[in-house]
């Protein structure tokens, strides 16, 4: 699968069955706020039930300008430095050819589907949204991030750790208490 149209489709027809089960919110990291994002308005533009929060992560506005060069049409070298830069993948992953033969396939199909996609216009979600990043996200700087602020029609929020792009590993209880925060309203009583 090389296209996010094609990727979102296949979640949306998963999950429409269920979106009317219980609140439910959608949470997405560097690609996957990209693919949360778009899944969210894949699902208003379906008429479903939209999710009760939108949290991106560790991604520039899908409204704003491509920043920077290709990489999934690129060498494998070239992923494996970007991979390397991100921080994100062990060194023992990085230093075995085997690991990396089965794990470059998937990450140039990733780069792919994030840099063929078009942003298109659409009116700013009618839901919540907070964006979260690291402050030394040399990828997100502060301004891109805040620039979700044009896509979220429903209040938006803003929050920086301290890190790189994969803030969230070292800063994970901080983040799942601001997850919490954020959905704690929309919990039934039971479920809180």
């Amino acid at each position: 699968m090389r296209r996010l149209g094609t990727l979102l489709d296949a979640v949306a027809d998963a999950i429409a069955p269920h979106l009317d089960e219980m609140p439910y919110a959608i949470f997405g990291h560097s690609f996957g706020a990209l693919a949360a994002f778009e899944l969210a308005r894949l699902l208003r533009r379906r008429g479903l039930p939209l999710p009760c929060h939108l949290v991106v992560s560790g991604r520039r506005a899908p409204g704003l300008p491509p920043s920077g060069a290709t990489l999934h049409d690129k060498p494998d070298a070239a992923l494996v430095e970007r991979m390397r830069a991100l921080g994100g993948t062990p060194q023992v992953v990085l230093d075995s050819p085997e690991l990396m033969a089965l794990l470059l396939p998937a990450m140039r199909a990733d780069f792919e589907m994030l840099e063929t996609h078009r942003h298109m216009d659409e009116p700013p979600l009618p839901v919540p949204m907070t964006a979260l990043g690291g402050t030394d996200d040399p990828g997100v700087p502060e301004a891109d991030l805040a620039a979700w602020r044009a896509e979220a029609g429903a209040g938006f929020a803003m929050h920086l750790f301290p890190g790189g792009h994969f803030f969230l590993m070292p800063e994970r209880e901080a983040v799942c208490r601001l997850v919490a925060t954020c959905l704690a309203p929309h919990l039934r009583p039971a479920a809180a």
